[in-house]
């Protein structure tokens, strides 16, 4: 329980470095907000963890405490997932490919070429440390989390859960009106 504290200190911290522009200000439309306020926590709150469930051609295990102490192997055919996935991805996808990865070094061929529309599709091809810089860790817009804790373990039948502390963090400063992931929704959110 320490140690997942003190990981959720540092993504805390690590958040605060994004706060300072997405306090609110005097641009702020407050009845917005106000309007907005309980859908916006309950979807900050869904966004908390993610869960996958695939059946297909795939060994896999994993544990992971952010990309930066992942331990784990895999391999897949074509597995059919179910996602309620990192930045709100939900629906169906087809993985395949390989990782491997013992702490900060690994390496990964692996893509998720089919999906339905709520499903950000990749290909992740990589060799030694992930980095930050890599569209699929996108602070605001890729597929998957860099500081994800969780794991997933499958034979056939693969499932997987994570938690995702910046959301954590994006969760409890929302109760102040601060949205440290500009994931929100406003009024425009919902025009055509």
């Amino acid at each position: 329980m320490k140690k997942f504290l003190a990981i959720f200190a540092v993504c805390f911290a690590v958040s605060g470095v994004y706060a300072a522009e997405m306090i609110p200000d005097e641009r702020t439309n407050w009845g917005e907000k106000i309007v907005l306020y309980l859908p916006n926590r309950i979807v900050d709150a869904l966004d908390m963890f993610s869960v996958t469930i695939g059946v297909g051609p795939v060994v896999e295990a994993r544990l992971m405490g952010t990309r930066l102490a992942d331990i784990g192997a895999g391999y897949s055919a074509g597995t059919y997932k179910l996602y309620k996935d990192f930045n709100r991805q939900y629906g169906i996808g087809v993985e395949d490919g390989w990782y491997w990865s013992f702490v900060v070094i690994g390496e990964e061929e692996y893509a998720l070429r089919e999906g339905s529309l709520l499903v950000d599709k990749y290909v992740e091809s990589r060799r030694g440390i992930p980095t930050l810089d890599m569209r699929v860790y996108d602070y605001f817009t890729g597929p998957r989390d860099f500081w994800a804790i969780g794991g997933s373990l499958g034979l056939i039948i693969d499932a997987g859960v994570y938690i995702h502390p910046v959301e954590w963090a994006d969760f409890v400063l929302g109760f102040l009106m601060i949205d440290i992931r500009e994931d929100d929704f406003t009024f425009d959110s919902f025009e055509r």
